[in-house]
């Protein structure tokens, strides 16, 4: 299995129809409703990458013909039925099935703030639509992996702090907790916010960053840096030298009144601030990937998934 470089599109030659299903009372009558490109041949094995909607596009004598669903084409549910008994073979023409990075980010399910999971998107669409250099590749996977952890430090943040149980010493050791992830969390968040910025300059993708991390980001960036280096804050220091807002990382009262982070006069809110920011974020990691991989991808050649 490859994770830090894509496939090349001929290393998934496997189109299965692994969502079709045959009549009880006739079970040489199939019905099928998508196909998958997959990593193997074997029906039923786990391995999908990607499926797609099919509906039926006619026929030729025993030759049955389907395409996918074309862009917002509206789903009536019809799926297209081979008669194995009288000869039927299922074909797809040249050009006929388009796979889309859509098809890919519908399997990330969306949590309670909204924020669905970049990372399985960014690289199954990476292996599978037009290639992408291994830099982009790598790098965009990397953001989107960052991006990914900023969100669950995040939701585990939420829960922490969302909680009222207990008594004096359960919400000190709580708020602890807590205070202690959001460290990680600015952290993440700020490596996040470099690799974002860096998308243009670093692999060549010209899109411009989202205006609420643009305006956040000198500032996302010492709360990093406060965090990431808290020994030198703690002796008042930054950069080994004095500073009049070292300290300033220390003053957290409005983590637990408003669920802020601050320093040097800088606040990030943890409780609707940053889960928009981090939605604009995972917009524009996508919009990368689309950038660079295209949004769709049209099978080219004829396919045949019952292999007749």
């Amino acid at each position: 299995m490859q994770w830090a470089s894509p496939f090349p599109i001929d290393h998934f030659p496997h189109v299965r129809h692994d969502h079709g299903m045959a009549d009880s009372s006739d079970p040489s009558r199939v019905e099928i409703g998508a196909i998958s490109l997959n990593l193997t041949p074997e029906v039923g094995a786990d391995d999908l990458m990607i499926w797609v909607r099919v509906v039926p596009a006619g026929k030729e004598g025993l030759r049955v013909y389907g395409r996918s669903l074309l862009p917002d084409e509206l789903d009536d549910g019809r799926k297209i039925v081979v008669n194995r008994s009288i000869g039927e073979t299922l074909h797809f023409r040249p050009g006929s099935v388009r796979f889309s990075i859509q098809d890919v980010d519908r399997l990330s399910k969306a949590g309670p703030d909204g924020y669905r999971p970049i990372t399985n998107t960014i690289w199954r669409w990476l292996s599978l639509g037009n290639p992408a250099s291994p830099e982009q590749f790598r790098y965009l996977l990397a953001a989107g992996r960052r991006l990914d952890g900023t969100h669950a430090i995040l939701m585990q943040v939420s829960q922490l702090m969302g909680d009222e149980s207990g008594g004096f010493y359960q919400f000190t050791e709580r708020f602890m907790r807590a205070l202690a992830l959001s460290e990680i969390l600015a952290v993440s968040l700020g490596r996040t916010v470099d690799l974002l910025d860096g998308v243009h300059s670093r692999i060549g993708v010209a899109l411009p960053l989202p205006t609420q991390i643009d305006v956040k980001k000198a500032g996302i960036r010492k709360l990093r840096n406060a965090f990431e280096h808290i020994e030198d804050r703690a002796l008042g220091q930054v950069n080994g030298q004095p500073h009049p807002d070292a300290v300033s990382v220390f003053e957290q009262r409005a983590f637990i009144t408003k669920g802020e982070l601050t320093y040097a006069g800088f606040t990030l809110g943890l409780r609707d601030e940053l889960p928009q920011l981090l939605l604009a974020a995972r917009d524009y990691v996508f919009g990368a990937a689309v950038k660079i991989a295209g949004d769709a991808r049209v099978m080219n050649v004829p396919l045949n998934p019952f292999g007749e």
